[in-house]
């Protein structure tokens, strides 16, 4: 009985101190930061204070807004100014005037401004890896580009991927790819496809989505395949994060010719500053489901760095070598990776 009372009285705590947190956080937003963002996080486009700023501040009501945006970008604007992050330099730094605690508990308190529930948690927005699918559903463009060398030729493929987040949890996707053998150079083919955030813990730092895609060629020679997969995403801890995804490739004329593909990629987050290098290494199996009755599983090791390109991060250059772990039918790969989060703000802003 005694081990209960003492639990309740701790957990009884912990709650008081989270209240009083908000509190808090509530009374420093509505003095210092409420004559731009409004009492309720909504700008007043009618008060000369907001009509003065250029850009108007964002809506930190606006649910799709509020939950995209981690909070560690947040408490990193509110300490060192806009400027900092590629956003405003309207927005001043507060570190100077607000203790670690009280920034975060205002942070804690502009978080509660929507209801987010139902939005996946923009801190579950990891970096993209070359191979592994991504978790978060978001708004990107995306080219990537690979070199490999196969039977002494240089072999070129180049995607042009766009992504556009719908709803509350989901995704579109569109990519066109284009191959370059050295003789003939054309337009494979289009993939189309929706992604799915359907499970997610904030406290846990977790996030799951799956996804389906339709890959269908441009060439006679091609066939449609169906390209579902499984994503997931966690932060280990301050300094590591780990993607993993699980996809089937299947031919609809003949499933038995597909293959399973299986990737995970750990990235080394020792920065809290989006424009810096992170390395990382990246770990893939591809099992075709027609082995012959042979070892046909073929692996490779991806290390890599990301390389943040922008205050901000929105924009970023992915760089990585893929080495074949297996007898596969090239040598090397090269990847190249450029991304642009457009939801964050246009692609030459904040360089």
């Amino acid at each position: 009985m005694g081990r209960a009372c003492v639990l309740l009285l701790c957990c009884l705590a912990v709650v008081s101190a989270r209240a009083a947190d908000i509190d808090e956080g509530k009374r420093i937003f509505e003095s210092v930061c409420a004559s731009c963002h409004g009492p309720q996080g909504m700008p007043d486009p009618d008060s000369p204070v907001v009509q003065a700023l250029d850009p108007e501040p964002a809506d930190l009501s606006d649910p799709l807004f509020n939950s995209r945006e981690p909070r560690g970008d947040w408490i990193m604007v509110v300490e060192h100014g806009g400027h900092a992050m590629g956003l405003s330099a309207q927005m001043p730094a507060q570190g100077g005037n607000l203790t670690d605690e009280e920034i975060e508990a205002v942070v804690a308190y502009v978080k509660t401004l929507a209801d987010t529930s139902e939005y996946p948690p923009g801190e579950m927005n990891l970096f993209l890896p070359v191979r592994t699918k991504k978790a978060f559903p978001e708004d990107e463009w995306v080219w990537k580009s690979r070199l490999e060398n196969r039977d002494g030729e240089d072999v070129f493929r180049n995607v042009i991927e766009f992504e556009k987040r719908v709803g509350k949890a989901g995704q579109t996707i569109l990519e066109i790819i284009h191959a370059d053998d050295g003789v003939d150079s054309e337009f494979e083919e289009v993939e189309v496809g929706y992604k799915h955030a359907f499970a997610w813990s904030l406290e846990d730092r977790s996030l799951w989505s799956a996804a389906f895609v339709v890959a269908v060629p441009l060439q006679s020679e091609g066939e449609v395949e169906l390209a579902p997969y499984l994503a997931y995403a966690k932060q280990l801890n301050d300094a590591a994060i780990f993607q993993g995804s699980a996809r089937v490739k299947l031919p609809v004329d003949d499933f038995d010719q597909g293959e399973l593909e299986l990737a995970g990629i750990v990235h080394y987050t020792w920065s809290p500053w989006p424009r810096r290098v992170f390395p990382a290494l990246e770990v893939t199996a591809t099992a075709p489901f027609d082995r012959n009755g042979e070892d046909a599983v073929q692996f490779t090791a991806l290390p890599q760095v990301r390389i943040g390109l922008t205050r901000g991060g929105h924009v970023a250059l992915n760089l990585g070598v893929e080495l074949p772990l297996s007898d596969q039918a090239y040598d090397t790969r090269y990847h190249l990776t450029l991304l642009w989060d457009f939801a964050d703000g246009g692609f030459f802003k904040g360089w």
